[in-house]
């Protein structure tokens, strides 16, 4: 009995000890792989962090390009305006004289070439006489005297 005392106690330390070291072993793995997965976690962010400093900076740059090219439009614009207000009074458009000795021309033309209209001739797209099917006949046509 006394060699089956310290065998039970240590058959009991060893069931003890196994489900202890069980524990702890779980424990301190689990803590491994949570701490894996955060930086896992953090690379990650990261990475996408440089990607949106890089699009964000790409944005700007194409901002900067279209405000540049804005500004440049705006000043050519306003260059052209303070240049055509000086040179209205002086010249007339290229087309000016042209019309208006075109129009002095023609005008004068048409009020001499105005035709009159007499109120008992026809209009031009019609025969003047009958013709064709619209001929008026006092005789009777074929057809109804056979039916008689």
């Amino acid at each position: 009995m006394e060699v089956l005392i310290p065998l039970a106690l240590l058959v009991v330390g060893l069931i003890i000890g196994f489900f202890v070291a069980r524990y702890v072993y779980t424990r301190d793995g689990s803590n491994k792989s949570v701490k894996q997965a955060e930086k896992n976690v953090k690379e990650i962010m990261a990475q996408q962090a440089e990607h949106h400093f890089h699009q964000s900076r790409q944005i700007v740059d194409a901002m900067e390009n279209q405000c540049q090219s804005l500004r440049m439009q705006i000043e050519e614009y306003e260059a052209l305006l303070k240049n055509d207000v000086g040179d209205e009074n002086d010249t007339v458009p290229f087309y000016g004289e042209q019309a208006s000795a075109y129009l002095r021309n023609n005008l004068h033309g048409r009020e001499k070439t105005k035709v009159k209209t007499v109120a008992g001739t026809q209009p031009k797209d019609f025969a003047g006489a009958s013709s064709g099917l619209f001929v008026g006949s006092d005789k009777p046509s074929a057809a109804t005297e056979e039916e008689k």
